[in-house]
């Protein structure tokens, strides 16, 4: 009875004890654990990420050839599918000759103006001298007037004064006679001065006239050469419709715009498609063109900084350690800027730990293995500037 109570007392001991070294032994795993993390930041939830280009024809039509397939690698500026340039090799020939048309208008249009423009010109420099020696006639024959009037004036008052002296015979009547010649004359004389006037006047009037009516020609002259301008400006239209027609031909012939692989080909020969209508894809797989998208919870960001190096696990390649910088980190949580973000307000809130995507940039790039997007990692931030070894 004593040995099987001594029996009970040691197995009971020895539980104690494998008790008691299984708590020393999690407590150390733990301190083990938490020596290891500390000052790291790690999480599953990231992936690799890249620039996917979908490829979009930029004119619409019937679809030739297509020249790539799925997974197919090419280079920047390689073919990847034609469409039938027949529309649009018509559309260049019609706007090529109607540029042609309108080129020919333009010099005929500024020659024929030009022409319009001096003629009038000429005339009205001719015209303003000739108005220029009317006025010079006309001042002579003012003078010319004024001194026929006075000399009328005085053979009137002397014809008055013979008549009184013959009359009270102090003179003779043949200078009576004298004077009554000398009044006509000097009369004729003073109309036909006066009359020179007049004609000098009305031609005056019919000069001005004529200029008036250059002037208006000269104006129209003008307006010719607005004209001109604006078929100077239809052409200069028209050449930039050529350069379209240009540019849609040189369209149909869809490129690569980077080196990439093809992807998402939903496009065969026989179909036609609408500009702007996603055909396939061009995805860059070269280690420079990709980066990390890891969704931290915000709990962990306290200590995360731009710059700070990272190590990275990815689940396809168990022994591969990459390295990288954390590049920036995003300016809202990931559920904020979602297609349906949540509305807190609605007075059903349940608190949940967001996450918020964080870039980083892959270091260390040459003699990595093949990476994809969409890969699963496991990224390692080390805020305290430590690395994983």
């Amino acid at each position: 009875m004593a040995d099987e109570q001594n029996g009970t007392e040691k197995h009971a001991g020895l539980k104690r004890k494998i008790f008691a070294g299984l708590l020393v032994l999690m407590a150390v795993a733990a301190l083990v654990w938490f020596l290891f993390m500390r000052g790291k930041v790690q999480t599953d939830d990231a992936f690799v990420d890249g620039h996917i280009y979908m490829i979009s024809p930029r004119v619409s039509g019937y679809v030739t050839d297509v020249l790539v397939e799925d997974n197919q690698f090419v280079k920047k500026g390689e073919s990847l599918l034609l469409l039938d340039e027949t529309d649009y090799t018509v559309a260049l020939a019609e706007a090529r000759a109607a540029l042609a048309s309108l080129e020919l208008g333009v010099p005929l249009e500024r020659s024929q103006t030009g022409y319009k423009v001096q003629s009038a010109t000429a005339a009205k420099v001719s015209l303003e001298r000739k108005l220029e020696e009317l006025a010079k006639r006309r001042e002579s024959a003012l003078h010319s007037f004024e001194s026929a009037k006075s000399t009328h004036i005085k053979a009137a008052k002397d014809l008055r004064r013979y008549r009184t002296l013959v009359k009270d015979d102090v003179a003779p009547q043949s200078q009576l006679d004298d004077a009554v010649m000398a009044e006509r004359t000097s009369q004729a004389a003073q109309s036909r001065a006066e009359s020179e006037v007049a004609a000098v006047e009305r031609e005056i009037a019919a000069t001005k006239a004529d200029l008036k009516r250059l002037a208006a020609n000269i104006d129209l002259a003008a307006t010719g050469e607005g004209l001109a301008e604006i078929k100077s400006r239809e052409v200069e239209a028209q050449m930039a419709r050529v350069h379209k027609a240009e540019l849609n031909l040189k369209y149909c012939d869809v490129k690569a715009p980077v080196d990439g692989y093809v992807t998402k080909k939903n496009v065969e020969a026989g179909r036609v498609v609408a500009s702007g209508q996603p055909v396939l894809a061009v995805v860059p797989l070269a280690p420079e063109d990709l980066w990390i998208t890891a969704n931290y919870k915000e709990t962990q960001l306290e200590d995360v900084r731009v710059g700070q190096h990272v190590t990275i696990k990815v689940d396809t390649y168990s022994d591969v350690t990459l390295e990288g910088v954390v590049e920036s980190i995003m300016a809202g949580t990931g559920s904020a800027f979602s297609l349906f973000p949540p509305e807190n307000a609605s007075g059903n809130y349940v608190k949940v730990v967001q996450r918020i995507p964080v870039r980083i940039r892959l270091t260390k790039t040459e003699g990595i293995p093949p990476l994809r997007i969409g890969m699963s990692v496991v990224p390692t931030i080390h805020t305290n500037g430590g690395d994983d070894e």
